[in-house]
C-alpha cells in the first residue's frame, strides 16, 4: 500500500530504540509537507470519517483517529469515540503518533508493558491501555500522522485488525493526496477570481455573470446584466438544430413595454441567414451594429418591430461555444438614448465572450448531467418487485450537483425459488468509476443470487472471489437480505441476512419497537478477500418493516464544527422510523429522507424498505 510493505503480524519488528520517531517529529521536509496540506485544524469531510468509523467498528475498538501531526501537538482530524465538544487535540508528547512519524507501524495490546510507550502522559491522561497505528503520508511521501484505534483495556490485536488498519491507512494516504489536489485547484480558481475582482468593470460584468451551472440561470443573468448597463432591453435566444432561434430570456427597463417586447421576440419565427438581426449574427457569428433608419436589408416585420418598440440602434453579438454559436444576444437602445457607437460595439461584444465563457461551462455541466443521470436510472432498478405478500419502497439521493453520480446503490429482485433478495451498497467514491464499480456489484449480486440456491453470506463471498479473480480493485460495503417466499404456520417470513461492513438494518416491529440488527459483521467487499462471511437469520412478522440504507443517512453533519457522530445519526434514525411505523413505506422512506439538512446530503443517501402485509 502506497509503497510500504504489508505487515503479516500483530505486532511490528521489535527492539526500535525508545521514542524512534522523535527525530522525524521536528525533521524540516517533514513540517513543511504537513503544512503544505493544510489539515491542521481542517473539518475531517465525510471521506476521513468514514474510514475511522469503520475501523471503530470492525476492530471494536472504542476510539479511532486519524492525526496530524506537527512539531507540538497532535491535531485528531477524525475523532470517532469522543464527544462532540471534547478535545481536538494533545501535545506530540502526550501524543503516540510519534513513534510512527519515522515511517514505521505501531501495534501494542498493551502499551504500559513496552519501553518505547510506558512513560507517555496519555496512560494516565486518557486512560490509553492499548495502541494500533500506521502512517498515514502527505502527497510527496512525507509522513502526515496517524491512522490510529485505541482501546482503554488490553487489547489483542489479530492479524485481520492489522491488516484492515494498514488498509485504511493507505485509503487515508490517498484522500490527503486528493484534498491537496482540490485545494491546489481552488486555489488556483481563487486567484484567479481575485485578479478579476482587481481588474476592470469588464471582469466585474463577468463575475455577475456567474450565476451558477443552469443554462436557463445563464441566459436570465445575461439580459439582466445587460438592462440598464449595456442598453434599455435585452433578449437572448439559442439557435436550434433547425436553425430556427428561440427566446430564452428578456429584460426591459419598462415593465409594460417587457409585454411588448416578449410579445415581439415570441412571434418573430426567425431562423438563421436573415439578412440582419440575430438571425444574420447566428449564420456568420460576426457582430452586428444597427441604427436606425437601418440599411434597407431589414424586412419590413423587422421595420415595424423598431417603429413599435421605440428602437433607436441596437447590437446583436454571438454567444459561442466550441466555435460554434449557440445563442445571440440582442442589446437595444431607445429613442432619446445615445446610439450605439464603436467603443460600445467593443464593450458588448467584450462582454458577450466573456459570457461565453459562462455558457460553456453551463453547456458543459448540461451535458455531464444528462450523462450521468442517465448512466444512473441504467444503474438503479427500473422497477421493484411486485408481490401480494411484499411491499417494497426505495428513494435515492445524490449528494449534489458537483458529484452527479455516486456509489451508493440498491437493487432487489425475486430469485429462481421466488424468495425476494433486497440488496444496498455503498462504493468508496464519487465519480464514474465508483458508478461503474457500482453496476458491476450489482450485476455480480444478481448473478450469484438468482438461483437461490445459496445463502446471503454465499452471495457475497462469491461477489469478493469474482473481484478478486478479475483483478478489480473495489472498496465497497454492501448487505445481502434475502426473505422467505412463503410464511411459516403463524405468518412470519424468515429472513437471512449478511453484511460486508455496511451499517445495520433496522426491524421496525408494527407495534414501533426497532430491532437494530447489529450482530457481527463481515469486512467490506474488496478487503483480504475469501475470509468467512457471517450469515444471520431473522423472523419478519406481518406488519414489521426491514429498512436498509447507506451510511450518508447518519453521518450527516451534527454541529458547527462539522463533526460527524455515526451513533448520533443511528439514534435519529431510529426515533423516525419507531414513530412511522404504521405509515406506507413510501411514505416512510420519505421521512426518511427528511432526516437530512434542508441543503441537502453532502453524501449519497440510499434507502429501500420492504413490509410484509398484515
Amino acid at each position: 500500500m502506497d509503497g510500504q510493505p504489508r505487515r503479516s503480524a500483530a505486532v511490528p519488528p521489535a527492539s526500535p530504540p525508545p521514542h524512534s520517531g522523535s527525530a522525524a517529529v521536528a525533521d524540516a521536509g517533514r513540517l513543511t509537507a504537513v503544512r503544505a496540506t493544510e489539515l491542521l485544524d481542517a473539518v475531517a469531510g465525510s471521506s476521513f470519517d468514514r474510514l475511522t468509523a469503520l475501523a471503530r467498528r470492525l476492530t471494536g475498538a472504542p476510539l479511532a483517529f486519524i492525526t496530524v501531526v506537527d512539531d507540538q501537538r497532535s491535531y485528531w482530524l477524525s475523532r470517532q469515540g469522543l464527544p462532540a465538544d471534547g478535545p481536538v487535540q494533545n501535545t506530540v508528547d502526550e501524543s503516540f503518533c510519534q513513534y510512527v512519524l519515522g515511517g514505521e507501524p505501531l501495534v501494542l495490546a498493551d502499551v504500559t508493558a513496552d519501553d518505547r510507550t510506558r512513560g507517555n502522559p496519555s496512560i494516565e491522561g486518557m486512560g490509553v491501555r492499548a495502541w494500533a497505528g500506521f502512517p498515514v503520508y502527505t502527497p510527496d511521501g512525507q509522513v502526515l500522522g496517524s491512522f490510529c484505534v485505541v482501546d482503554t483495556d488490553v487489547h489483542e490485536w489479530t492479524e485481520s485488525d492489522v491488516a484492515l488498519l494498514e488498509d485504511l491507512a493507505a485509503i487515508a494516504s490517498r484522500e490527503v493526496t486528493l484534498r491537496a489536489a482540490t485545494t491546489a485547484a481552488e486555489d488556483s480558481r481563487a486567484a484567479a477570481r481575485a485578479e478579476a475582482d482587481r481588474a476592470s468593470l469588464l471582469a466585474r460584468i463577468g463575475g455577475l455573470l456567474a450565476t451558477g451551472s443552469e443554462l436557463a440561470d445563464v441566459w436570465e443573468a445575461i439580459a439582466t446584466l445587460a438592462v440598464p448597463a449595456l442598453g434599455d432591453f435585452a433578449y437572448v435566444c439559442t439557435v436550434e438544430r433547425d436553425g430556427s432561434l428561440r427566446p430564452v430570456a428578456a429584460r426591459h427597463r419598462d415593465a409594460d413595454g417587457l409585454a411588448t417586447l416578449w410579445d415581439w421576440i415570441s412571434t418573430a419565427g426567425r431562423r438563421a441567414g436573415e439578412a440582419s438581426g440575430p438571425g444574420h449574427v447566428a449564420a456568420t457569428g460576426k457582430a452586428e451594429r444597427i441604427v436606425l433608419p437601418s440599411p434597407d436589408r431589414l424586412t419590413p416585420a423587422q421595420r415595424a418591430a423598431a417603429e413599435r418598440l421605440s428602437v433607436q440602434s441596437a447590437m446583436v453579438v454571438p454567444l459561442t461555444s466550441r466555435q460554434e454559436v449557440v445563442a445571440v444576444l440582442t442589446v437595444a437602445r431607445l429613442i432619446g438614448s445615445p446610439v450605439y457607437g464603436d467603443t460600445d460595439q467593443e464593450l458588448v461584444t467584450a462582454v458577450a465572450d466573456r459570457a461565453a465563457l459562462v455558457v460553456e461551462n453551463a453547456l458543459a455541466y448540461a451535458r455531464e448531467r444528462t450523462v450521468s443521470e442517465t448512466m444512473q436510472r441504467a444503474l438503479l432498478p427500473p422497477a421493484l418487485p411486485r408481490s401480494d405478500r411484499l411491499e417494497i419502497a426505495s428513494r435515492y439521493l445524490p449528494a449534489g450537483d458537483a458529484q452527479l453520480v455516486g456509489g451508493d446503490w440498491y437493487d432487489a429482485f425475486v430469485d429462481a425459488t421466488g424468495a425476494t433478495s433486497v440488496v444496498i451498497g455503498d462504493v468508496a467514491g464519487h465519480d464514474i468509476d465508483a458508478a461503474a464499480t457500482m453496476g458491476e456489484l450489482r450485476t455480480m449480486v444478481r448473478m450469484a443470487g438468482h438461483a437461490g440456491s445459496v445463502s446471503a453470506a454465499a452471495v457475497l463471498a462469491a461477489v469478493d472471489a469474482a473481484v478478486a479473480t478479475l483483478g478489480h480493485h473495489v472498496f465497497a460495503t454492501a448487505l445481502v437480505t434475502q426473505v422467505a417466499a412463503r410464511p411459516d404456520t403463524r405468518g412470519n417470513h424468515c429472513v437471512q441476512w449478511s453484511s460486508a461492513g455496511h451499517p445495520p438494518p433496522l426491524l421496525v416491529h408494527p407495534d414501533g419497537r426497532v430491532d437494530v440488527l447489529s450482530r457481527p459483521i463481515g469486512l467490506p467487499l474488496g478487503v483480504l478477500a475469501g475470509r468467512p462471511r457471517p450469515d444471520h437469520r431473522t423472523s419478519l412478522p406481518p406488519g414489521a418493516t426491514l429498512v436498509l440504507y447507506t451510511d450518508g443517512l447518519i453521518e450527516q453533519t451534527s454541529d458547527e464544527l462539522g463533526t460527524r457522530d455515526l451513533d448520533e445519526g443511528l439514534a435519529r434514525l431510529v426515533e423516525v422510523v419507531a414513530r412511522s411505523s404504521r405509515a406506507g413505506v413510501e411514505a416512510l422512506c420519505d421521512q426518511l429522507l427528511a432526516l437530512l439538512p434542508p441543503a441537502g446530503a453532502d453524501d449519497d443517501v440510499a434507502v429501500i424498505a420492504l413490509r410484509v402485509r398484515d
